[in-house]
């Protein structure tokens, strides 16, 4: 059964970068009141909303209606609030009340699925299944997106194509979709396989089940045999839309020395080796522009 498990995580891993799990011990109840709670958080009142807003890294929990305001050359139609979780979770009074009860439940089930997944991982890299969490990976923190309904959806999007700057997302969302992945498509004008093109593929919402997608972080030290695939979220007339996206890496990656380098079993490195900070910093400055981190580090 872990032999099935290990070969399933890898081939997707391989091949999308993205995939669904079902049975992971979180349940379905659980799942709900952290949606719910998110939900709640973003429909107060502005001036409730204001307590928390601001762009200060320093702070454990932050709120924003434009995460790369600064950076970006279109506006992302979402709102983001950001719940640090490591080294621990920040004490109640600082989380929404939204959220007090239900993020501290919700957090010690995402860390105990992000080990097995790491685990997983790591058995499929050939690694001792403790590597990547000892080595690089932890809980970091939460983002709470919210999507409202958007009166022109084609003129805008929800999230901006990316990819992400860590190990590993582990996403919970809800039935309204619109979660896309850039696959690569061997076809010429026939079907025929002869070169590449890219198309968006939808992701379904499967009730129950939480989407995994591997970050770049990963796809650096397995030397590409790993996909941190681009990804975006369309906007929609319908909605709200919202989900809560669990990042792991490092609790200080953004200042980190830390090396990132290709796990060489095989062949040459595709990347050359680089800080977990310069990496954070590089994808913070250019914020979601529809390319790549990876591409400066590709050799």
């Amino acid at each position: 059964m872990r032999a099935e498990l290990v070969a399933a995580v890898k081939a997707a891993a391989e091949t999308v970068g993205f995939f669904q799990v079902v049975n992971h011990g979180v349940p379905k109840a659980v799942m709900s009141e952290m949606l719910a709670a998110v939900l709640g958080f973003h429909e107060e009142p502005v001036g409730a909303k204001a307590l928390y807003y601001g762009r200060d890294y320093g702070r454990p929990v932050r709120y924003w209606s434009i995460f790369d305001l600064f950076q970006s050359q279109a506006a992302n139609w979402r709102g983001t609030l950001i719940i640090d979780t490591a080294p621990e979770l920040p004490p109640p009074k600082e989380i929404p009340p939204t959220c007090r009860s239900i993020a501290p439940k919700y957090v010690r089930m995402m860390q105990q699925l992000g080990r097995t997944l790491l685990e997983l991982l790591s058995e499929a890299l050939g690694l001792r299944s403790g590597h990547l969490e000892e080595d690089a990976a932890c809980l970091e923190r939460l983002a709470g997106q919210y999507y409202p309904p958007c009166p022109e959806p084609h003129l805008t999007l929800g999230t901006t194509h990316h990819s992400d700057p860590c190990f590993l997302v582990v996403l919970l969302q809800d039935a309204v979709g619109g979660l896309q992945v850039l696959l690569e498509e061997d076809c010429d004008g026939n079907n025929n396989k002869k070169k590449s093109s890219a198309v968006w593929v939808d992701v379904p919402a499967v009730e129950g089940a939480l989407v995994v997608n591997v970050g770049d972080f990963l796809q650096i030290v397995s030397n590409d045999r790993f996909k941190s695939v681009e990804h975006r979220v369309v906007s929609q007339s319908v909605g709200p839309r919202v989900s809560v996206a669990s990042f792991f890496r490092r609790q200080d990656a953004a200042t980190s020395t830390r090396v990132l380098a290709p796990i060489i079993a095989d062949g040459e490195a595709r990347y050359r080796s680089t800080t977990m900070a310069d990496l954070v910093r590089h994808s913070r400055a250019k914020g979601l522009d529809g390319s790549s981190a990876l591409q400066h580090l590709r050799l």
